[in-house]
């Protein structure tokens, strides 16, 4: 596989504090598209067609928060972003595999820890702190999408 510089207006350098904060809407607003201009994303995305649910509790605003992604035909949109109070009753949803291919949970201070790739995928699986829901074999399918939505995460300009 080729590597393709990050290019772009989502790339740009910028002062430190104009910096979207991640996982923030700001950020996610940036991180979906520099994801739909992304060449290898929308190569490896075109036959999905599943919805992933992320959940970061207890980010440095003292919220939970909650993002579901519809990937399909090689873009990627929000079609759920919402935030509580810590701890909100977000913790305590049902996972709706009806609805979901997966979702993820994990404390923003993990969340920042794999976005600076300060850990791995092998310490991602093992990780008590990390919970996945959802048919496993079913998200391995779909590895090389998750692990395109990481890299570009990871690679944007951020503040934590």
């Amino acid at each position: 596989g080729r590597v393709l510089p990050l290019t772009g207006p989502a790339y740009a350098p910028r002062a430190m504090s104009d910096l979207p904060r991640y996982w923030t809407s700001e950020f996610t607003e940036v991180y979906l598209k520099a994801m739909n201009a992304n060449p290898a994303f929308q190569k490896a995305a075109a036959k999905m067609d599943e919805t992933i649910v992320l959940r970061c509790l207890d980010d440095p605003d003292g919220l939970d928060k909650v993002v579901a992604y519809r990937v399909w035909n090689g873009r990627i949109e929000v079609v759920d972003e919402r935030e509580g109070k810590a701890p909100s009753a977000i913790r305590h949803e049902a996972f709706d595999g009806s609805r979901f291919l997966a979702r993820t949970t994990a404390p923003y201070a993990f969340w920042k820890r794999l976005d600076a790739k300060e850990i791995g995928v092998l310490h991602v699986i093992t990780s008590p702190e990390y919970r996945l829901e959802g048919p496993k074999l079913k998200v391995l399918r779909y590895l090389k999408v998750f692990t395109l939505m990481g890299d570009v995460a990871s690679d944007l300009p951020k503040r934590y």
